[in-house]
């Protein structure tokens, strides 16, 4: 029973992962694709006034709409990995103390930064 439950489970939460859109470079294709960033779009619209093209562009430029974007390595002499050049991460590539004002002020204590809405609504 186990050997059929742990293949189904480890499919479900593959499923799970968040994928960048498929064409990246189309909002009202993004928006089909993902109806949810389409929400969440315009509730930061509704919630900080604007557009939608602005923070969605900036998002792009930033992290191409992968959820766990990383700033690039330092390299110790040329190939040792040594730690990163910021503390950005996610959608939006907030620093860590970036985002820590962010949640005090706006987002609240549960936000974060790989969450496409609590992403955009810090960019808004």
């Amino acid at each position: 029973m186990l050997r059929l439950l742990l293949p189904a489970l480890l499919l479900t939460l593959a499923g799970c992962a968040t994928k960048p859109p498929a064409h990246p470079e189309n909002l009202c294709e993004i928006f089909r694709e993902k109806p949810k960033w389409h929400e969440a779009a315009l509730q930061v619209q509704k919630r900080w006034g604007g557009t939608i093209q602005v923070p969605m562009a900036m998002m792009y430029q930033e992290s191409s709409f992968k959820h766990d974007a990383l700033p690039p390595r330092y390299y110790f002499l040329g190939f040792i990995p040594w730690g990163r050049v910021s503390s950005a991460y996610g959608y939006a590539q907030a620093k860590d103390e970036t985002w820590a004002d962010y949640k005090k002020e706006a987002g609240g204590w549960g936000a974060d930064r790989d969450d496409f809405a609590d992403a955009l609504d810090f960019m808004g």
